[in-house]
């Protein structure tokens, strides 16, 4: 008995702890979740961010080239063919070269630079902040396009399970009409022509239900890369197939586009970084100015008694100055190819910017026409299920027939799905709309 006993509460152990694991891996999510686990979790936008980070240091990088650099070096040379001096006789040479220098020559150098004025050092640091200001706005514009695509996969995904929903009602009417007809059959009331027909609508019915379950799996893979959530999770979507008042309302402003839209500030700043570009390039024709100190540390002999060595320093300060005359008009050609990259940005930004105010105001008169299409097809779907079910009282009551019954169910079937696909059509022009004028 006890036995038994211990085998029940095992076997009871067992099965809880199956369905809380099942209870784990089913999660919860809504569009708002799903959102904020793709900003946090998206690969892309976590490089973007690594991106960021790379530009800070790379600012602080040139704001480095203002800080004095001191360096300290030290070499040993052998001098194998000692370095010679011609002394004429008038200074007391005999006119033949003299040795100068010693065997082991041992040389050690502390240095000094400060930069006390390069143009070049201020147009690198302009540089580094507007490339900052482009990465930080290109990680803007990364978000803006996953949550997108984040919001469009997760309707994508909810409306495949709607639409799955709807044919297995489909499949599960069908079923309980021919259940039916082989009763009126047996009755006589009904012929085998009528089962046969009522069999090929069954059949369809599983064929449409095997192609709307084969499009669950690509969705919801889809919505997990998005979003970072552990392929093996099973998710259960919360939000509900409706349009909300919010997504309805529309600002018809062309100037947020310009004001907002990310790709457009990214090529603004393209321009600004082009136009840095071109001063970068004229630098080479401004004069150079550092302080500069030297400390040296030197000794000279033939033998290697260092303890015993004549140790020398040596030490100066002074300025450094440095123009190019002229370099071959490297420079002049550098300058006008930075022209051209700056025109071409200009260009760029210009074209781009005609083209989202057309794609602005064709959005507007698709998400219009959206907006009247679910409205009718809401309407046509009521309709339709108003005429099935005077359609399935008739059929009760001997009047109606298994034709117009199953017309009737293959009508509502068409304008649900119809309505479903409606809705895919507003909420991803919406989704498209709010992405081109910078919003998430």
């Amino acid at each position: 008995m006890n036995f038994f006993r211990i085998n029940c509460i095992a076997l009871f152990i067992t099965v809880v702890g199956q369905y809380a694991l099942l209870a784990q891996d089913s999660i919860p999510i809504s569009l708002n979740d799903a959102v904020a686990s793709a900003l946090q979790k998206n690969t892309d936008i976590i490089s973007a961010e690594y991106g960021v980070q790379s530009s800070e240091f790379a600012l602080k990088e040139a704001k480095g080239n203002f800080l004095p650099k001191l360096m300290l070096a030290a070499n040993y040379n052998r001098n194998i063919d000692r370095q010679v001096l011609f002394l004429p006789e008038a200074f007391g040479g005999g006119g033949g070269p003299a040795e100068l220098g010693f065997a082991n020559d041992y040389q050690s150098s502390l240095n000094l630079s400060v930069p006390i004025y390069a143009n070049a050092n201020f147009v690198n640091k302009r540089l580094a902040e507007t490339r900052l200001d482009s990465q930080n706005e290109m990680t803007r514009g990364t978000r803006l396009l996953i949550a997108n695509a984040v919001k469009k996969a997760y309707f994508n995904f909810l409306i495949a399970q709607e639409v799955v929903n709807t044919q297995q009602s489909r499949l599960a009417n069908a079923e309980q009409t021919v259940t039916d007809i082989e009763k009126r059959l047996r009755q006589g009331t009904l012929t085998d022509y009528d089962l046969t027909s009522a069999k090929v609508q069954v059949a369809t019915a599983k064929n449409s239900l095997l192609e709307a379950r084969s499009n669950l799996v690509p969705f919801e893979n889809m919505l997990k890369l998005l979003t970072g959530i552990d392929d093996g999770a099973t998710l259960k979507l919360t939000e509900p197939i409706e349009l909300i008042e919010e997504e309805l309302v529309l600002d018809e402003d062309v100037s947020k586009i310009i004001q907002r839209n990310s790709r457009l500030k990214q090529l603004e700043i393209d321009v600004a970084l082009n136009q840095e570009q071109v001063k970068m390039a004229k630098s080479p024709f401004y004069p150079t100015l550092d302080a500069i100190g030297n400390y040296n540390y030197v000794a000279q002999a033939d033998d290697f008694r260092i303890s015993e060595y004549d140790w020398i320093n040596t030490s100066l300060v002074g300025l450094q100055l440095r123009f190019t005359i002229f370099n071959g008009t490297v420079t002049k050609n550098k300058v006008e190819q930075a022209k051209i990259g700056k025109k071409i940005a200009e260009e760029v930004k210009r074209h781009t910017t005609k083209e989202y105010r057309m794609q602005h105001k064709e959005l507007l008169s698709k998400l219009e026409f959206s907006k009247q299409k679910v409205a009718v097809q809401k309407e046509n779907m009521e309709l339709t299920l108003e005429a099935l079910v005077l359609v399935n009282k008739r059929y009760r009551f001997g009047v109606g027939t298994f034709l117009e019954v199953n017309d009737a169910e293959l009508a509502n079937t068409q304008a649900r799905l119809g309505w479903l696909q409606a809705i895919s059509d507003y909420k991803a022009a919406y989704y498209d709309y709010r992405l081109l004028i910078g919003e998430e």
